[in-house]
């Protein structure tokens, strides 16, 4: 089956609501109820032929990852670095990137970023690690879109 265009304005609009009204129900625990769907999203993508089961080291998960994400549209490049237990990701042109800043200027931490979490639920099932994020901000001196990510592995 091919691939169908999205609308990546759509998508934001429908996350958008979702992730206010959870920060709105559940204040500071969102984060730990998103890190409580990662691995069902990560599960279901699997069932939609999304198979992350190859990845079994940090150049894997890069490869596979940055593939599927930016075959997906949903951004233009991911470029990720290992330095000691931080994996530290560059994304080109992340399509959720209005969205993440519109939460932020809200008062709503980036709980829900679906970059942090398939990194982050693809690292504890398939790497064996416990991971969390640690920061998601535009990349300094970058262009509109333009996203860095930083998950701790311990």
């Amino acid at each position: 089956m091919a691939p169908q265009q999205v609308n990546t304005k759509v998508v934001q609009g429908l996350l958008y609501g979702i992730y206010k009204s959870l920060h709105n129900l559940a204040g500071s625990s969102a984060a730990a109820i998103m890190r409580q769907a990662a691995p069902d999203i990560l599960a279901q993508l699997n069932e939609l032929g999304v198979d992350f089961s190859c990845v079994d080291s940090v150049e894997k998960l890069e490869s596979k990852l940055g593939e599927t994400l930016v075959s997906a549209g949903m951004c233009d490049k991911m470029e990720f670095r290992l330095e000691g237990n931080r994996l530290k990701t560059n994304i080109t042109n992340c399509s959720f990137f209005e969205l993440t800043m519109k939460l932020k200027a809200e008062g709503i931490p980036p709980f829900g970023c679906p970059f942090a979490a398939l990194t982050i639920a693809i690292a504890e099932k398939n790497l064996g690690k416990r991971a969390r994020l640690v920061d998601l901000k535009p990349t300094p001196g970058g262009q509109p879109g333009d996203t860095y990510l930083e998950v701790e592995l311990n």
